[in-house]
């Protein structure tokens, strides 16, 4: 099969589809790769690492997200929120993984992998693979970016191989009955009690000294950082002010703009074309963009660019690596758009006197947590005690000038029980009637529960979902399982970084 796509390449490379736009955000950063090569001579198994071994591996991340392959990323930490981290995590644990792979004997076949790759949504039509959305991905994403087919069939290799050692690592996974009965009685109902503590709704009272702001920024000037902000012109390809254009009309008219934008950025490429003249001989406006942040954020807000366009076109616009570059087309709603960086004022650390609000603002929310946080525990723990002593949960909570509400008959884990009373029948689950609970935290800070009863488990509620309560505890399991084999693998992996970094 994957000669069969190769031997047709040349002809799927003539088809032009413009009906939909394929985002590929990260194929256009190239910092991260540059981090990662800033880490001078790393090794694993015994074996350093080459600056072109790097690339290749920083490529098959770029791919992998953007061929939504989220389990391979998932289980092999790739989707951290922080992305440097997720990329030198997915980066080592692939390697790792090859390796294992190879120790072990599993490689799929050409056919495993040409099959999968027709399974892959972006090469669908209709719930079918279809050739022509296959090859123009591949002229026109992969290949204007240094990617190859080899490297998507790569991809879906390591997907492959993945599935294949997961299956022999989390075999051993099962669940007993015991734990069944134990996930049950979060479907018995509960009747309990309980106290709710309050934040602090003066905490822009406390006070804060500037020997305490001063000590603050002197530790974390490094991070006391103005936001980057960019302008930008941006050219508009859109329909006709008040059209009502319908069905294949409306398409064409789409795919014709499609076709006015991408030959604006192709001109662009030209020496000596003009972003101005270029939209005015396309009968395209423009748009002046002012200053604005990686949100969205204006400085000035745009007449011209709602706020949903604006969340589609910055995270590209931040992408453009300098002033006078340009941006392919993108596409928000039923309009396309070509930006361009006018200017990029970069990111500078902020004076004392800049960053006072912000350190004053986290030094008084810190001071009011700690102040919050010792007075809820010291009522808790005196609740307890007066409990402990004979008083009802009732007596020892007016003691303290405290209010005791009650739920009744309330079901955990039932979709129609509220989130509020959700968590405060979860605390009581591991609790015998009349014990009080730990400090619980909660949206308007804190309670505690004291258990009444709990009756018998609500076999309807629980039947309809046991098959999803057990496939979720054996997922949480099995990932359990690849998480400590992946632990013991990259032990043996014997990987280093040193802390040094090319000049």
């Amino acid at each position: 099969m994957i000669q069969v796509l190769r031997k047709n390449q040349r002809i799927l490379m003539l088809v032009v589809a413009v009906l939909t736009i394929v985002a590929f955000i990260f194929l256009y950063n190239t910092t991260q790769l540059d981090e990662l090569a800033t880490i001078k001579n790393p090794t694993i198994y015994g074996k350093s690492l080459t600056p072109l071994a790097i690339d290749r591996q920083v490529k098959n991340y770029q791919l992998t997200l953007a061929l939504g392959q989220f389990e391979l990323l998932q289980k092999l930490g790739g989707t951290a929120q922080d992305q440097d981290r997720a990329l030198t995590e997915f980066v080592w644990n692939l390697l790792v993984l090859q390796h294992q792979s190879r120790e072990l004997g599993i490689e799929p076949t050409d056919d495993q992998v040409a099959n999968r790759i027709k399974q892959i949504p972006i090469f669908q039509v209709t719930g079918k693979f279809d050739p022509l959305k296959y090859g123009q991905f591949v002229s026109e994403q992969l290949a204007p970016r240094g990617f190859t087919e080899r490297q998507l069939e790569d991809v879906i290799r390591d997907s492959l191989r993945l599935e294949a050692l997961s299956k022999i690592v989390e075999a051993p996974a099962a669940i007993g009955e015991g734990e069944m009965q134990a996930m049950a009685r979060a479907f018995q109902p509960v009747t309990a009690g309980f106290v709710k503590f309050e934040r602090m709704k003066d905490a822009d009272k406390i006070q804060v000294s500037p020997e305490e702001v001063s000590a603050i920024y002197q530790q974390n000037q490094s991070s006391l950082l103005t936001n980057e902000t960019r302008e930008a012109s941006c050219v508009v390809f859109e329909l006709p002010a008040g059209s009502k254009l319908e069905g294949k009309e409306k398409v064409d008219a789409l795919q014709k703009l499609a076709n006015a934008a991408s030959e604006l950025t192709d001109s662009l490429a030209q020496a000596g074309s003009s972003l101005e003249q270029l939209a005015a001989k396309a009968g395209a406006k423009i748009v002046k963009l002012a200053a604005f942040d990686r949100t969205g954020n204006p400085a000035q807000p745009s007449p011209a660019l709602n706020a949903e366009t604006m969340s589609d076109i910055v995270p590209a616009t931040f992408l453009i690596p300098k002033t006078g570059a340009t941006s392919d087309v993108i596409q928000s709603g039923d309009a396309f758009y070509v930006i361009e960086v006018t200017t990029v004022n970069p990111a500078r650390p902020l004076t004392l006197d800049e960053a006072r609000p912000r350190i004053e603002a986290q030094l008084r929310a810190q001071k009011a947590e700690q102040i919050f946080t010792a007075d809820a525990t010291s009522a808790a723990n005196a609740l307890r005690a007066a409990v402990a002593a004979g008083k009802s949960f009732t007596e020892a909570a007016a003691v303290q000038n405290l209010k005791v509400e009650e739920i009744k008959n309330v079901v955990a884990a039932a979709e129609s029980t509220s989130p509020e009373n959700q968590a405060i029948a979860g605390s009581t689950l591991l609790l015998k009637e009349g014990e009080i609970s730990n400090l619980e935290g909660a949206p308007w800070g804190a309670f505690v529960a004291q258990l009444q009863s709990r009756a018998p488990v609500d076999q309807m509620a629980f039947g309809a979902r046991e098959s999803q309560i057990r496939e979720s505890l054996l997922r949480n399991k099995r990932d359990l399982l690849f998480m400590e084999w992946l632990r013991v693998s990259r032990e043996a992996a014997r990987i280093t970084m040193p802390e040094g970094r090319q000049g």
